[in-house]
C-alpha cells in the first residue's frame, strides 16, 4: 500500500506598521532566527528569508495539519515578542 504524499509551500510577506524602517540591522538576524527556531517548533521548512527594514519575507514547506493562518500567527507573534519584550523593549515596534 502507497503512503500519501503531500508537498506545500507558502510564501508570506508582511510589513511592519505603516511600513517604517523598525527591522534594524542590529535586529534583524535576531528577528530571523527566533522566525526559524518557530518555524521549526512547528515542523516547517525555512526555505528562505529576508527582507529589508520594512519588510519580511518567508519561504516555507509546511506539513498538512497546520493552517496557512496558524503559521503565520505563531511566526509573528513570536517575532513581535521578541523585539518589543527582550530586544527593544519600551520603544515603539
Amino acid at each position: 500500500m502507497r503512503d500519501n504524499f503531500t508537498q506545500l509551500y507558502v510564501h508570506y510577506v508582511w510589513a511592519t506598521w505603516d511600513r517604517l524602517p523598525l527591522i534594524t540591522p542590529d535586529i534583524q538576524e535576531a528577528i530571523y532566527a527566533v522566525i526559524i527556531g518557530k518555524c521549526n517548533n512547528l515542523k516547517c521548512t525555512v526555505i528562505a528569508i529576508g527582507g529589508i527594514e520594512d519588510h519580511v519575507h518567508l519561504l516555507v514547506g509546511f506539513p498538512s495539519t497546520l493552517t496557512i493562518a496558524e503559521i503565520i500567527k505563531e511566526v509573528k507573534g513570536s517575532s513581535s515578542h521578541l523585539v518589543t519584550h527582550e530586544l527593544k523593549p519600551g520603544v515603539f515596534f
